[in-house]
């Protein structure tokens, strides 16, 4: 790891590593041995929690039978980097109601990814959202009881943007419905503006957007769905797999060599695969984009 990163991949790397030392020895039993519920374990196994007490973690390296030497000192040393809180936590920390753990972990994974994948039906996809879309959609979709916190959240959203396209981004690809494009958030204007900025974002080195015309099929029981592909570093890294829908949003992690996956982490990536089937090139998703973007100028 280097100086900056944060929990979500070192947890990431170091549940998938403790998965693989674990073999076919039952879950529950290891928890019992070392002290954590069963739920627990299985989230550190997942990656799905930050480790607050890395010293913990060697008594299951130990009760691994994972000897003192340089694996046991490598799997601490992730341990460690596992407890960083990470930019994202302290919006999470102070707007618990608004900010869900699953968007602070996606925040988090987004920028240290190699490759991402992301269908998306309901709106443009946040990353490539403008000030004013963004603002729009947040005060739209966030319950009455939460729109005091539209501002923090808003802030979350634009940051979450600037590290993703501060450096180098992953390869990506987002996929969108062409009903997203045509439909009106916020106003004509607005929307004016967001699709003129999808056209430069199509143009982007490294970022593809691929529009799904409204006349092909896809029944596809998700709002947004994502892959966040990693790099391997001291261990191999899972693919993981994001599906939010009904403001709720899942992980699913993809199998290491000699696993299966899951059948979730199957079913989305089926998701994924048929968004890139039946998505047109980029010629024909920027003449979609521009035929939508005529359609909003024509009602100024």
């Amino acid at each position: 790891m280097t100086e900056g990163d944060s929990w979500p991949l070192p947890a990431l790397l170091l549940g998938a590593r403790l998965k693989t030392l674990r073999g076919r020895r039952p879950q529950n039993s290891l928890a019992k041995k070392t002290g954590y519920s069963p739920t627990l374990y299985s989230r550190i196994e997942a990656g799905a929690v930050r480790i607050d007490k890395p010293e913990a973690i060697a008594l299951i390296l130990k009760e691994l039978g994972v000897p003192a030497g340089p694996e046991f000192d490598q799997l601490m040393s992730l341990a460690r980097d596992a407890s960083v809180p990470g930019w994202a936590s302290s919006f999470r920390t102070a707007y618990r109601d608004a900010v869900p753990e699953s968007m602070v972990r996606l925040s988090e994974l987004e920028s240290r990814a190699t490759s991402l994948y992301s269908v998306e039906t309901a709106f443009v996809p946040g990353l490539l959202q403008s000030d004013a879309y963004r603002t729009a959609v947040t005060e739209w979709t966030l319950l009455p009881s939460q729109r005091r916190l539209a501002e923090r959240v808003v802030e979350l959203r634009t940051e979450r943007t600037r590290r993703f396209l501060a450096a180098k981004p992953p390869s990506s690809v987002f996929f969108l419905r062409e009903s997203v494009l045509r439909q009106v958030i916020g106003s004509r204007e607005l929307m004016v503006e967001q699709l003129e900025l999808l056209l430069t974002y199509a143009e982007t080195s490294r970022i593809g957007v691929r529009i799904i015309p409204m006349d092909l099929p896809l029944a596809l029981q998700v709002s947004s769905v994502t892959r966040l592909d990693f790099e391997d570093q001291l261990f191999a890294v899972p693919s993981v797999i994001y599906n939010e829908w009904a403001g709720r949003g899942d992980y699913y992690r993809g199998p290491l060599d000699g696993e299966t996956s899951s059948d979730e982490f199957r079913d989305f990536r089926f998701v994924i695969d048929t968004a890139a089937r039946l998505a047109p090139g980029r010629e024909d998703s920027r003449r979609l984009i521009t035929e939508a973007l005529k359609a909003h100028r024509s009602h100024l």
